[in-house]
């Protein structure tokens, strides 16, 4: 059974989302939090999220009580504790099919390299219980070498980047791995929490 993102466009260029596979985000700061949300949303009821505590909030008004599970870094886990948000990770699992991981945090403690181990053991998870894990990078909190290990080991990589000139923002989104190969950018609107893909940026 292939699982969702919830939006159209990019459930196409991303291809089946098989039991087992990891989807990295590679993003700045929190654009991509909305992908994820469209996920967990597309998936409720069966969806486990571990998040910051401000994410925690925005995710508590969206979703109805049990719809999907939340563990808090900092407050139910320790983002010090590698071994203690594992363990949690593998017992939260049970039953859901659908996990999403923001690193962030974590990357404020420890090395990335140490941060990859965790990545390399909760992707062997995912693909033990036959689940879909999404995970969000914040590529500034990393260098090449060490987000290309990440790469590797995800199924699915999403591209987000972010473009200023003077008072013009423009966002766009590629495929950057994936069972159908990559993509070019495409542009990236989002408005009320709603992602919408548009036409290819040249």
């Amino acid at each position: 059974m292939c699982m969702r993102t919830g939006i159209r466009k990019l459930d196409i260029l991303l291809g089946d989302l098989e039991p087992g596979s990891t989807i990295l985000i590679e993003t700045v700061g929190t654009l991509g939090e909305e992908i994820a949300t469209s996920m967990l949303l597309a998936n409720r009821g069966n969806a486990v999220a571990f998040v910051t505590p401000k994410l925690s909030e925005e995710f508590e008004k969206q979703f109805g009580p049990g719809e999907i599970s939340l563990i808090v870094l900092g407050r139910d886990v320790q983002q010090q504790e590698l071994y203690q948000i594992s363990f949690t990770f593998r017992k939260m699992l049970k039953g859901s099919c659908v996990a999403f991981f923001i690193l962030h945090p974590i990357l404020v403690f420890h090395p990335p390299e140490i941060v990859f181990k965790l990545f390399a053991e909760l992707v062997e998870i995912v693909r033990e219980k036959k689940a879909v894990m999404m995970v969000l990078i914040d590529k500034r909190l990393v260098d090449e070498r060490t987000l290309a290990m990440f790469e590797n080991y995800a199924s699915h990589i999403i591209d987000i980047l972010e473009v200023v000139e003077g008072f013009k923002v423009t966002r766009g989104i590629r495929i950057k791995k994936s069972p159908l190969g990559g993509t070019g950018f495409y542009r990236l609107d989002i408005s009320n929490g709603e992602v919408k893909i548009g036409e290819p940026l040249e």
